[in-house]
């Protein structure tokens, strides 16, 4: 039986002894802590690849706060790129916050033990029913070899294609929740697979995300053409890990880790 990976908490708060406490506290729980003073250090923390299972997060701060900080970790789609739990001391805080897709408040100060249910409470909440499975068509295998291993660091199952036949192929039999593959693949093209998928009534409901070959730049004209194009949902000029995980993350709603 594989053991259960550390479930990792970001802690956001400029009272350096409450973040000392928690830290400590949190730690000898069970769980890694990632702890940050302001949310601009949470935002550079989360873009240096710290990906945290739930966000810990006080709104008085200085700078932007807690409340700039919920609005730089937002998708598109309107829910939060990590479940947040608001630890504050405001006590119309829920009030306030009705209709912000954060998951839960704790006044301050809070007893130990109960923040540590409140925490395991969201965190199962968020845990899925089955692993979420993407389906990589990459031909180099440098770039396969790092995107395999950071999905799966993150709780994703991942298939492999080397070309765009073998893409369409994989994709009617294993039915992956999200193909991800580079626009320019050996034999067929990322957006002529996805037109392939699309146009068939097994595969056609899969979002698929085309990012650039580095190697063969496209223009913005490019670009836009091709996010426009049946069955993309997104389109990135980049090969960056981080970036495409937040990509596949944010087209099947996934916040935090995919299920363990």
């Amino acid at each position: 039986m594989k053991k259960e990976s550390r479930k990792l908490i970001l802690i956001v708060d400029d009272n350096k002894t409450l973040l000392k406490m928690l830290s400590d506290f949190m730690t000898f729980k069970g769980f890694d802590v990632v702890v940050a003073e302001t949310g601009e250090e949470a935002l550079e923390k989360i873009a240096t690849n710290v990906r945290p299972d739930i966000i810990l997060l006080d709104i008085s701060m200085p700078g932007m706060g807690g409340i700039g900080f919920l609005r730089r970790i937002m998708l598109s789609n309107g829910t939060m790129q990590y479940p947040v739990l608001v630890f504050t001391a405001r006590a119309t805080t829920e009030d306030y916050f009705r209709g912000v897709p954060v998951d839960g408040f704790v006044a301050k100060p809070c007893d130990k033990v109960l923040l540590v249910s409140k925490i395991e409470e969201i965190l199962e909440k968020h845990k899925n029913a089955a692993r979420k499975t993407v389906l990589l068509g990459e031909d180099d295998p440098v770039v396969a070899g790092r995107l395999v291993k950071a999905f799966q660091n993150v709780g994703f199952e991942v298939e492999e294609a080397a070309t765009g036949a073998e893409v369409v192929e994989k994709a009617v039999v294993c039915l992956p929740d999200a193909v991800l593959m580079r626009q320019v693949l050996t034999g067929m093209n990322g957006d002529s697979v996805a037109a392939i998928l699309q146009a068939m009534p097994r595969t056609q409901s899969i979002p698929v995300v085309l990012y650039d070959e580095s190697r063969v730049p496209m223009t913005k004209k490019e670009l836009d053409s091709l996010r426009h194009k049946p069955g993309i949902k997104k389109c990135l000029e980049t090969q960056e890990t981080a970036d495409l995980l937040d990509a596949v993350k944010e087209v099947l709603h996934v916040t935090g880790r995919a299920a363990e």
